[in-house]
């Protein structure tokens, strides 16, 4: 998809930059030979007939890429619906993630949940020495996922932090939407990015189209997060970012 758009970026560009010579050698015709002022006026309509045609498809068809976008992005969240990301779990060589995970859940949570509960579990990214890598948990069904989600109050203080796995694409909006309005006027929710915007209203937005219509341009007066792209929004430690894990994962996840 991101190819496809950098095709029609270039495409664009190529045809701008060729009609705008054309245009060029046109006027300097239309200047230094008056007797075919006639033959080069009707090459002139046509010519802006043409520019315009072009103008206009290309419009519509980077209008249907971006929808085929959003879309691809939709089913893309929707297939991530059951996955939670784990940060601040101690981590070892010979430990099993799957019941680090169960064993942490069932002490801070009290939910009773078992292996049966939890469909895919492991670390993500290359072990460091620093800090130990986030685990990515998918459950097998979005009543137990929400059970953790909105239980992960429950880990304030404890060093172990949630967050949501987001697409690339609405990683890099949640992450502009910090840099311009601060961590603590943004979070995700299902998903989506909520923004404080002007009179405390609240805005869900999953598009920088749409972050732009709520903050205005962006400024560079905001100080920019150091947070990594692999999660969304975290709760547990006072300051903690969502993407604290000093790793870079992979955001494609399989079906």
């Amino acid at each position: 998809m991101l190819s496809l758009q950098k095709s029609i970026e270039e495409v664009k560009e190529m045809c701008a930059s060729r009609i705008q010579e054309f245009q060029q050698n046109l006027d300097k015709a239309v200047s230094s030979t008056p007797a075919a002022t006639t033959t080069i006026t009707t090459l002139a309509a046509d010519f802006t007939f043409f520019k315009q045609f072009v103008t206009t498809t290309l419009t519509q068809l980077q209008h249907q890429v971006d929808l085929l976008a959003q879309e691809c992005d939709r089913m893309e969240m929707r297939s991530r619906r059951k996955i939670v990301l784990i940060h601040g779990l101690p981590e070892d060589r010979s430990e099993d993630p799957c019941g680090v995970v169960l064993r942490t859940l069932s002490e801070h949570l009290k939910l009773p949940l078992t292996k049966d509960s939890i469909r895919r579990c492991h670390r993500l990214g290359r072990s460091t020495k620093h800090k130990p890598r986030p685990v990515l948990v998918k459950f097998a069904s979005v009543a137990d996922r929400d059970k953790v989600w909105f239980g992960k109050t429950a880990m304030k203080g404890t060093g172990v932090t949630f967050s949501e796995f987001l697409t690339p694409g609405r990683h890099n909006v949640f992450m502009e939407a910090r840099r311009r309005v601060g961590v603590s006027k943004c979070w995700t929710r299902n998903g989506s990015i909520i923004v404080i915007g002007a009179e405390d209203k609240h805005h869900r937005i999953t598009t920088l189209s749409e972050l732009a219509r709520v903050c205005g341009p962006p400024t560079a007066s905001l100080p920019t997060s150091k947070a990594q792209p692999s999660t969304s929004t975290a709760v547990g430690v006072k300051g903690a970012t969502s993407g604290e894990t000093g790793v870079k994962t992979r955001r494609g996840v399989k079906k």
